[in-house]
């Protein structure tokens, strides 16, 4: 293993493989395996779906979108009944 998550990771199953018993079973894909299915069609509409940030937004980034909205909605003419 070349990176560092999979070194914590092996890493960690060794030092719980002192006091439990650990097994591993590769499943080679979500085909045909319903519980999998739902989870693989959630995981693609999630990574689908801009709006939902990865990570909590920063100030700057908040400022950044507020700024942005600001500066769109200045541009759309107001609609009044007398226009």
């Amino acid at each position: 293993v070349r990176d560092n998550i999979g070194m914590n990771i092996l890493n960690k199953l060794k030092s719980l493989s002192v006091s439990y018993r650990i097994h591993q079973q590769w499943i080679s894909s979500h085909v045909n395996i319903q519980g999998n299915e739902i989870a693989d069609a959630l995981a693609k509409a999630g990574a689908d779906d801009a709006s939902v940030p990865s990570a909590p937004l920063t100030y700057l980034e908040l400022f950044s979108r507020a700024k942005s909205r600001n500066k769109t909605i200045w541009l759309i003419p107001p609609v009044h009944h007398w226009y």
